[in-house]
């Protein structure tokens, strides 16, 4: 199955609530997932508003995934540790009111610590954290999302070694920023197949992608773009989806958020024209492909 959404209430939503961006998302973009945005803070969601988006998203068929605030350091010590194991739980908190499957979470800095070390850090807090929402009986599950800058914890292979570590933590695939990370490395259907076949140990049943444009500079993302002014092609991530029958759930980050979720919509939807050779499709049938 193939879902597509945004991360963020719409552009072009008026209403400027995560309840009124779900409704849009079904009733004006057609679209079948959305990743809420709790992004600048801890943010307090009324238990009316995250209950509503629950039994919205079940009744239609929407798929709702949460964002942590950015600045998370699962490396760090002392109160930036125990702040960001905090907004954690907060997010997790409401995602599990939501009934969101997955909580999207930076895993944190290397500082003075090297790759190795900042690993054992993020793994033993990221533990605690297991326990916490364990102990809370949160559903949840927590992603960690791959990272575009080089100083960042957060390369694809350190991803995948804190998933095979830490039971129930998933990984976010973030391709423009693994696409920053490795200098323009996503271009070829190749390079998109090593990216899945990186993460084939861990047999994940659903892909949770980020995709977006963005601009770099040796090995360093420097800030996000349309797809269209990027140089990271749709069309072999497509491809290999459609070839694989892959469960995934593709999230536009870029700045044009709905506009690209459509966008990327569209392609999937050509490409699978092309295949039926018929002039319509629905993403969300692939029946006649398989």
């Amino acid at each position: 199955m193939i879902r597509i959404g945004q991360a963020g209430i719409p552009l072009s939503c008026k209403g400027r609530t995560n309840k009124d961006g779900l409704v849009y998302t079904k009733q004006v973009l057609d679209l079948n997932a959305m990743e809420a945005q709790f992004v600048r803070g801890l943010y307090i969601m009324e238990d009316e508003e995250a209950f509503f988006m629950r039994d919205f998203a079940k009744e239609n068929d929407i798929e709702l995934h949460v964002h942590a605030p950015y600045y998370i350091n699962l490396a760090g010590v002392g109160e930036e540790l125990d702040v960001s194991i905090d907004k954690v739980i907060s997010s997790a908190t409401m995602a599990n009111k939501m009934g969101a499957k997955t909580v999207v979470v930076h895993p944190g800095f290397y500082g003075e610590e090297n790759a190795k070390k900042t690993s054992k850090k993020i793994i033993k807090n990221l533990k605690k954290i297991q326990g916490m929402t364990k102990k809370e009986k949160l559903k949840v599950k927590i992603g960690l999302e791959t990272m575009g800058k080089q100083k960042v914890f957060g390369s694809l292979d350190e991803i995948i070694d804190i998933c095979n570590n830490v039971k129930d933590v998933i990984p976010v695939v973030g391709l423009g920023h693994i696409h920053a990370r490795t200098n323009g490395g996503l271009k070829k259907r190749e390079d998109f197949e090593e990216v899945f076949e990186k993460l084939k140990p861990l047999r994940l049943k659903h892909y949770l992608i980020h995709i977006t444009g963005v601009m770099y500079e040796n090995g360093n993302e420097y800030y996000h773009v349309p797809i269209k002014k990027g140089d990271m092609p749709l069309a072999p991530l497509i491809e290999i989806i459609l070839d694989n029958n892959y469960n995934v759930t593709l999230i536009s980050e870029s700045p044009l958020l709905e506009h690209d979720a459509v966008y990327i919509r569209l392609q999937v939807e050509k490409a699978i024209m092309k295949r039926t050779g018929k002039e319509e499709a629905d993403y969300r049938d692939l029946s006649e492909i398989l």
